[in-house]
């Protein structure tokens, strides 16, 4: 009796291990993980990303009550300045406290011949958990070409065959696809465009001015 008692509190505990399933396709599954880039780590902040089926990035709180969606490009000027100026304030004054969930979709555009291969990294680094950084790397360094992708990639200690084959798949490309759908869908024709709660509106805003339309939206 004793031996039994042994064994199935042996296989009790098993039950309770969690088991880590591979993911065959990450770019059609969600997917969550809790990473820093450098910008975080100077402000000694976490972004939580989770790159969507549609293959839209999402950051923060799942349950936030204001969701800002944002269409944007690595070439765009007023896009980077987002990135370096707006992006770090909306982590610390919303994001990292639940308020605000931040989507960020790309509009791959035809003038920056580049343009579709930063779309292509970004995926695959997401895919991997990291497109944040990936992001930031896009704006800093571009994408050229294939090579200066892995390179990137590499910097970024991703399983460079994981990118390498993402960057080929035909998947990969109807995410993009979707994307572009989506923009047209809802009439996004210039970078950078934001949707508050749905209420949409085109450039880049004064910090304060945003500021305060997402007070708004939090307390009506």
């Amino acid at each position: 009796m004793k031996r039994f008692l042994i064994l199935f509190g042996v296989l009790l505990l098993s039950a309770c291990i969690p088991v880590e399933i591979p993911q065959e396709d990450p770019l059609q599954k969600e997917q969550g993980e809790v990473i820093e880039n450098e910008s975080a780590k100077d402000e000694n902040l976490k972004i939580v990303e989770r790159l969507l089926p549609s293959g839209l990035i999402e950051i923060g709180d799942r349950d936030a009550p204001v969701v800002l969606l944002m269409f944007t490009e690595h070439h765009c000027r007023y896009c980077k300045n987002f990135y370096h100026e707006h992006f770090p304030l909306l982590l610390e004054d919303f994001i990292n406290q639940g308020k605000l969930k931040l989507q960020i979709g790309i509009l791959p555009l035809r003038k920056y011949i580049h343009s579709q291969n930063a779309t292509l990294g970004l995926l695959c680094a997401a895919s991997q958990g990291k497109g944040i950084p990936m992001h930031k790397l896009l704006f800093t360094l571009g994408a050229k070409d294939r090579e200066t992708l892995i390179n990137e990639a590499a910097s970024l200690e991703l399983n460079l065959n994981l990118f390498a084959d993402c960057l080929d798949s035909p998947e990969t490309l109807k995410i993009i696809e979707q994307q572009k759908s989506l923009a047209r869908s809802l009439d996004v024709t210039l970078v950078p465009t934001f949707f508050l709660n749905g209420e949409k509106s085109v450039g880049l805003p004064q910090y304060a001015d945003l500021r305060g339309m997402i007070e708004k939206a939090i307390n009506d």
